[in-house]
Order: structure tokens, then C-alpha cells, then sequence
């Protein structure tokens, strides 16, 4: 009885694998005609200018080097594209400027956008620029000009800063000596806290 109901089993399954593989077989055929408006793919040429092909865009670009006097800077952003073809232009969008200074303290700027050459190490920084010291001083203006290898900062808009010795306005900075001097230009205004002030008491 074994030997008989296992030869039925057999011949059933002749014909029942073909016809699951057949159904199977439809299947895949009838359903990207039936559902393919969902499922479908395409490859398609992007459109692309010629002047953007000859150039080089990334994100979150990173440019790292050391200024005259071997001290390291950082130069990031969200973006970068290349102001043309060859050109060591390059545009930023959300710069930021990591340079430390000769008694190891650290100077961040940041900006909305600029614009950083690679072979001369200028950083044409633009909108809402932001100065940041680790001493605890901040300054604050519309367009600065900063040179990563020679320590220099320069900018013509208003300025308005504080820190732990108070506020400070004026109509312009200058910035040499990888930061060791910083003068404030045009009418400026210093509002000192006395020092009671300054602790808290």
C-alpha cells in the first residue's frame, strides 16, 4: 500500500510542479503590464549645462593646511562647487574657518556663504559673519576677508562684538599677526562691565 499511495504522490506531482511553475511563469509576465505605472523604472540622460560639466562640485568638503608659521587650520562647508573650469575659486556654502592661534587658543568664523581660494588661501566670507574666540569673545558683521596662511582678517561693515571685558560697535576690523592684534576702525564705541559686573557679584 505504501508502494502505491508514494507512485500516486509521484505522478501527481508531473503535473502538479509543471503547472506552478507555468502559473508562476504568467505571473511574472502578465504583472508589470497590470501594475508597472507603480513598480516601473527608467534611465534617462540628466540635463546638464556644459559650463557645470567642466566643473567640480561636493558636499561637505573639508580643506586642511598649516599658515606661514606651521599652525594648523580647517576650512568646511555644506558645499562646494568650483567658480569655473580650472580656476582655484571655489564657492562655499556655510563656511566655516577653524585657525589656531600662537598661544594655542582657537579662532572660529563662520558665514552663510563665500568664496575660499586654494592657492592664495583667501576666504571671502558673506552674510551674517561670526567671529568666535575660546577666550569667550564674539563678533558679529555682514562681510569679512580672511587669509589662512598669512593670519589676516580684515572687514569694512559694522562690527559689533562682546565678551568678558564688555560690548564693542565700530565701523570696521582689522586683524594681523595670526590674531594678536585686532584693531576696530572707524567710530568705535566700548562699553566696559566693571569687574563685579563680570563675575556675577
Amino acid at each position: 500500500k505504501a508502494s502505491v499511495r508514494y507512485s500516486l504522490f509521484v505522478n501527481l506531482m508531473r503535473f502538479v510542479l509543471p503547472a506552478v511553475a507555468l502559473a508562476l511563469i504568467a505571473v511574472v509576465a502578465i504583472w508589470p503590464q497590470t501594475h508597472g505605472g507603480k513598480m516601473r523604472f527608467r534611465l534617462d540622460f540628466a540635463k546638464v549645462s556644459p559650463d557645470a560639466a567642466n566643473t567640480l562640485s561636493m558636499t561637505k568638503p573639508r580643506f586642511t593646511g598649516l599658515d606661514a608659521s606651521e599652525r594648523p587650520y580647517t576650512i568646511t562647508a555644506q558645499s562646494a562647487t568650483q567658480v569655473a573650469a580650472g580656476s582655484p575659486l571655489v564657492d562655499l556654502d556655510t563656511p566655516q574657518a577653524d585657525l589656531t592661534l600662537k598661544d594655542g587658543t582657537w579662532v572660529s568664523l563662520n558665514a552663510v556663504d563665500g568664496t575660499y581660494n586654494q592657492s592664495t588661501g583667501e576666504l571671502d566670507l558673506r552674510g551674517s559673519v561670526s567671529l568666535f574666540h575660546d577666550q569667550g569673545y564674539e563678533f558679529d558683521t555682514a562681510r569679512a576677508f580672511l587669509n589662512v596662511k598669512t593670519g589676516t582678517a580684515h572687514g569694512e561693515e559694522k562690527v559689533q562684538g562682546q565678551g568678558p571685558f564688555g560690548n564693542l560697535t565700530s565701523e570696521g576690523f582689522r586683524i594681523s599677526q595670526h590674531g594678536k592684534y585686532i584693531v576696530f576702525t572707524g567710530r568705535a564705541k566700548l562699553i566696559i562691565y566693571p569687574k563685579s559686573a563680570r563675575s556675577g557679584r
